[in-house]
């Protein structure tokens, strides 16, 4: 167990060194506090996770700032691309920089809708959503994002979901990492009454989908 737990030490700390040669030590220390402030405000929604997050982006943003707004471009260009209304029913497009949807509270109508954001906040309960269509299409996409989807178990489900920094969460599976995509789709899709396809692309992200 000492063992592996050296090997792990040395190896973080060959790749925080790398890391920070290549982009810089106080970038990779914003991107670290921002999964951290993240990851808090996840559990206790505390002003102090807020303010960490704030901070991590401006130092991101001072230091990184051809980067960033690569990093940008890039995410809405791929948000247009994948953001194709459907053939029928009602579909909903926004982007904005701050994003706080909940959806999980009373009876609401769901629809496909896609969603682009520089921070942002979700919760969506389907088991209290009344569906428009029988197959609903769900796109997120940002630079953060605090996602949380319960899903109906009688769903079908197709999951295409991507993280640079962070975890994703399906049922009872959970990963996380560096550069982590989740491909998934439930064995009677196709047989399924409802079926729910989500799309789902974050720079630093928390992912988790969970089935009642």
């Amino acid at each position: 167990m000492k063992v592996s737990n050296h090997a792990l030490l040395f190896i973080t700390a060959g790749i925080y060194l790398a890391l920070g040669a290549v982009a810089g030590y106080s970038t990779i220390n914003a991107m670290l506090l921002l999964f951290l402030g993240i990851y808090r405000f996840r559990w206790d929604r505390s002003r102090f996770s807020v303010v960490l997050i704030a901070i991590s982006l401006l130092i991101l943003i001072l230091n990184q700032l051809l980067f960033v707004a690569l990093i940008l471009l890039i995410s809405l260009g791929t948000y247009y691309y994948r953001a194709r209304p459907p053939v029928a029913g009602t579909y909903v497009n926004k982007h904005q920089l701050l994003l706080n949807l909940h959806l999980d509270e009373q009876s609401w109508l769901l629809h496909s809708m896609s969603f682009w954001h520089v921070l942002g906040e979700i919760r969506m309960d389907l088991t209290m959503a009344i569906p428009e269509e029988k197959e609903t299409t769900i796109i997120l996409q940002g630079i953060v994002g605090d996602v949380d989807i319960i899903v109906p178990d009688d769903y079908g489900i197709q999951v295409e979901a991507s993280v640079l920094l962070g975890q994703i969460g399906l049922k009872q599976k959970k990963e996380s990492g560096v550069l982590h995509r989740y491909s998934w789709k439930s064995p009677d899709y196709e047989q399924s009454e409802y079926r729910l396809k989500l799309q789902l692309l974050y720079l630093v992200g928390d992912i988790k989908i969970r089935s009642i």
